[in-house]
């Protein structure tokens, strides 16, 4: 793989996020979703705040991965989404995009998890294609 060139994790109170769920499709989920991920938390019905802690948390450790924050980054420039195998990837659009870049970086890795009151994310920007 070729090392890594920044790692990062956040964790998420998942009770945080059972009025962002109720709210939907309005409310404060609209500041850092985007809209492949409002559709998708739509769609579910029993864990639509894990899902929320989860993306949530997912964001927070790519940011923490390309060594920014919300004041460099959107929420909106980074989507969490499934791979074909349900691996969950990250595709990085504008300054998010462009400091993974300015890394040297190819991707970030995204690894997801939770329990019953916590979801937790970890993220790695790696070089190349990530593979």
């Amino acid at each position: 793989m070729g090392g890594f060139l920044g790692v990062g994790i956040d964790i998420a109170d998942i009770g945080r996020f059972a009025a962002h769920a109720k709210a939907l499709p309005e409310g404060p989920a609209t500041r850092y979703l985007t809209p492949y991920e409002a559709e998708e938390a739509l769609i579910r019905t029993s864990d639509r705040a894990e899902y929320l802690a989860s993306r949530f948390a997912a964001k927070e450790a790519v940011m923490k991965s390309l060594g920014c924050g919300m004041d460099d980054v959107s929420f909106k420039e980074i989507e969490i989404r499934p791979d074909g195998k349900g691996r969950p990837t990250a595709e990085l659009t504008g300054r998010a995009l462009a400091r993974l870049r300015e890394l040297g970086a190819g991707k970030v890795l995204v690894s997801i998890s939770h329990g019953k009151e916590q979801a937790v994310a970890m993220a790695a920007a790696v070089p190349g294609d990530g593979s």
